[in-house]
């Protein structure tokens, strides 16, 4: 037993999960749509809101909160897209985890450029 618990657990740390973009909810969610990440566009699609991170309390304490903010954030730098951390998770916890995400955090200073 404790072999596949072993094996079990390499696997789950071996492979993140996937994480799909739901272009229709606007949200970024896991394959089984229990834990997303909800955003709003703004600025006429050059920014996006980060409003609202879900994992459901069976699945807390597996980092998919953090998987979710990764997905929303390449999203974000690969289409040259600012982002707004309305979300508190985003704001208080993994942003400042994770500064390397920070310069694509939106400012009052890029408004002239918008």
């Amino acid at each position: 037993m404790t072999n596949t618990a072993a094996t079990s657990e390499a696997k789950t740390a071996a492979e993140p999960p996937r994480i799909v973009w739901n272009d229709e909810k606007r949200r970024f969610e896991t394959e089984d749509h229990e834990a997303f990440i909800e955003y709003k566009m703004r600025n006429n699609g050059k920014v996006m809101d980060l409003v609202h991170t879900y994992v459901p309390s069976t699945k807390r304490g597996l980092g998919l909160a953090s998987h979710l903010c990764v997905a929303a954030f390449e999203h974000a730098s690969s289409h040259s897209i600012s982002v707004i951390p309305s979300c508190s998770y985003v704001s208080d916890t993994f942003l400042p985890r994770n500064p390397s995400w920070k310069p694509l955090v939106y400012s009052e200073e890029l408004k002239s450029s918008i």
